[in-house]
């Protein structure tokens, strides 16, 4: 036994292999689920749950302990990917990546699970690739089917697997950007996958990756959607199950660090040195260890006693504060830090259908960001577009404003 003491989870067992052997190594507290943003006029309160991280010993994969129930949180959400042009451009290059590695037929298709509104089938679509989206999103699949790309509304597991190859076939490319974390039907999902996979084809999947994650003190990657948070050996053991096997990989900037794996058949792809080095690292890195995620947890803490030392020396000076964003990770970093409306002004957004709400477990309304006057500091909750942001408040800055970065630590531009 580890020196973290067992508690007992709201999972039993391991979401991926199924031990009992569960170390809790990080307790964000009770939250709300994070995407849960309520009209003001329609608001009653936000139930709130557990959002705790335990590390599996037997296969260790992290995960989280809490499961809000999947039609709650993807059914009727307000997260729409084609509103950030980094996104947009770093699915493209994905999208080229994908064309130099599988040469497709004219009867050859690619399935995005968890498209949302098409965002990342936009390139292939423009080719005169045959594409299919399959997001439970009602408001998402609505905004794919209006450019034309076909979605399915509704979530995908093995049964909606067969559904689609009975009437396609197999597909020569299944994508995921960020849903594979996401699954409460974890093993429904990777079973659809495998009856669904051409021989030879081609799984591309992208996630947070955890040492990245680890490394950037990135805790608001923590949330109630997001149920499991992978390694290479980790994801591998959960691929495994299921005749699969990751053949190739590379680390991406997007979202603070992301890892995009390729996955094929067991035996169906020969493994590059890439993967090699990448799993060295990761054991280099005692990311199979539970110290590790204990040692992240201690310096957790130490950042969320420094944000809020900043902000109430940035209240007592009289500065007005916004949040730059309300990203769904920024309701933990507000839950989790205790922020609430006396310190936050508002949260500004360019996503309409976040404006009259609610920021997650708090009273901060959300604004739309081009009809709301600029405050004296931004606390920017969408740090993983960092780059892209800050460019867009040249003048801001100019002007004497600042930002608030909270991750990897809290810092003052």
């Amino acid at each position: 036994m580890t020196q973290a003491s067992k508690a007992p989870a709201q999972i039993e067992k391991c979401r991926s292999c199924g031990a009992e052997n569960l170390v809790l190594v990080l307790d964000l507290g009770k939250q709300p689920w994070g995407n849960h943003f309520v009209p003001i006029e329609e608001f009653t309160g936000h139930p709130t749950y557990p959002l705790e991280a335990y590390f599996c010993e037997a296969c260790t994969m992290v995960q989280i302990g809490y499961t809000v129930p999947k039609e709650l949180m993807f059914t009727s959400h307000n997260y729409v990917s084609g509103t950030t042009r980094s996104l947009k451009i770093h699915f493209e290059k994905i999208g080229e990546d994908i064309l130099k590695r599988a040469a497709f037929g004219p009867t050859d298709y690619i399935l995005d699970i968890g498209g949302n509104d098409g965002t990342f089938l936009e390139y292939f679509h423009r080719l005169g690739k045959r594409v299919l989206n399959v997001d439970s999103g009602v408001k998402q699949a609505k905004l794919s089917n209006d450019k034309g790309i076909e979605c399915r509304n509704q979530f995908f597991n093995l049964e909606s697997a067969q559904a689609i190859l009975a009437e396609r076939g197999q597909a020569l490319v299944i994508h995921g950007s960020g849903v594979f974390f996401h699954l409460e039907e974890l093993h429904s999902v990777f079973e659809g996958i495998k009856v669904l996979l051409a021989p030879k084809g081609m799984v591309v999947a992208e996630f947070i990756y955890l040492p990245e994650m680890v490394h950037n003190n990135a805790f608001d990657q923590i949330y109630h959607e997001h149920l499991l948070y992978y390694s290479l050996k980790s994801f591998g053991y959960l691929l495994a199950q299921h005749g699969l096997e990751i053949y190739d990989a590379q680390l991406m900037p997007i979202h603070g660090g992301s890892c995009i794996a390729y996955i094929g058949h067991q035996g169906g792809h020969a493994k590059t040195e890439a993967l090699a080095a990448m799993i060295q690292a990761e054991q280099a890195g005692k990311f199979d260890q539970v110290e590790t995620y204990l040692e992240f947890a201690k310096r957790v803490a130490t950042l969320k006693n420094q944000m809020t030392e900043m902000i109430e020396g940035l209240k007592a000076e009289g500065k007005s504060i916004q949040a730059l964003g309300a990203p769904v990770k920024g309701s933990t970093i507000i839950n989790y830090c205790g922020l609430d409306e006396s310190v936050i002004d508002c949260a500004v957004e360019i996503n309409p259908m976040k404006c009259g709400t609610y920021v997650p477990g708090t009273r901060i309304p959300v604004y739309h960001q081009d009809q709301t006057p600029a405050p004296d500091v931004y606390l920017m909750l969408s740090w993983n577009f960092k780059t892209e942001i800050l460019e867009k408040l040249k003048d801001f800055r100019a002007n004497g404003g600042q930002v608030l970065m909270p991750i990897p630590h809290p810092e003052l531009i």
